[in-house]
């Protein structure tokens, strides 16, 4: 691990915020500025079988990726750039004070990109711009990647499951029309003309298949009607006693495979 790289990452960030229309949309604190170089780590992982651009050791604390290096490191790497700070009190009795940073500086900003690999650059400038300092948004949308949905609660973070390499991610390639001649430009829209008749027909033939049940015009609710919710509620068994109830679940539930899902939310 590196602290030069944590503070361009950092600097990156706050100039990229920086850039926002809003004012408001400018400021970002800790807690953003961790989850967006953890997110440049990902992003860079991506692109390096797995190897993080910072090195750090990313651990599942709470409700999302934490560094206690990062975070040390927020206050000098934003002080060596200028940046803004501002103070707010909590909301709560418990918490500290609340900081912002902000700065604008579009020389600053071009210096930095230089510096930094297009991935990391191309998924901050994405993110920021997306989710800025929205908190519940940001902590939702880096809980649910795939380091994250691998780990339990105090685990070190593993990427080395991100193993694919820029040259390994095929792009498909473009149909160059203007290598046909017109005859075969004519015949490929034919053919294409062909298909969609195709199924268009099939399309009509299922909808005419369908049948449809029409719906009862006047429902008749009456004692019958009643009767029958309640015998069916009692096939669940007796309702359960009004108040506050406690779930527990095995710890076992963060290895789970239904965490590792393409429709976990």
């Amino acid at each position: 691990m590196k602290s030069s790289k944590i503070d361009i990452l950092i600097q990156y960030a706050i100039l990229i915020a920086g850039q926002e229309d809003e004012y408001l949309d400018r400021q970002l604190g800790p807690i953003h500025l961790i989850k967006y170089v953890y997110l440049a780590d990902l992003a860079y992982a991506e692109r390096n079988c797995g190897e993080t651009f910072t090195g750090i050791a990313w651990q599942f604390y709470k409700f999302g990726p934490w560094s206690e290096a990062v975070n040390e490191r927020i206050e000098p790497a934003l002080a060596a750039i200028g940046a803004n700070k501002k103070t707010f009190p909590s909301n709560f009795d418990d918490k500290n004070d609340w900081f912002r940073w902000q700065i604008t500086d579009d020389r600053l900003l071009d210096d930095i990109e230089r510096k930094l690999p297009f991935p990391v650059t191309s998924r901050l400038k994405r993110d920021i711009h997306k989710f800025g300092q929205d908190t519940p948004s940001l902590l939702s949308y880096v809980y649910l990647t795939s380091p994250m949905l691998l780990a339990a609660p105090n685990e070190y973070l593993d990427f080395s499951h991100l193993n694919q390499k820029s040259e390994d991610i095929k792009k498909p390639l473009p149909l160059k029309k203007e290598s046909l001649t017109a005859r075969e430009k004519k015949k490929f829209k034919e053919g294409m003309q062909k298909i969609r008749e195709k199924n268009f027909e099939r399309q009509s033939a299922d909808r005419r298949k369908t049948q449809l049940v029409n719906p009862v015009p006047h429902p008749k609710y009456d004692d019958v009607y009643y009767d029958g919710l309640k015998w069916l509620d009692s096939l669940a068994g007796p309702p359960l006693p009004e108040g506050e109830k406690e779930a527990i679940f095995s710890d076992s539930v963060w290895k789970s495979s239904s965490r590792r899902g393409e429709d976990v939310s």
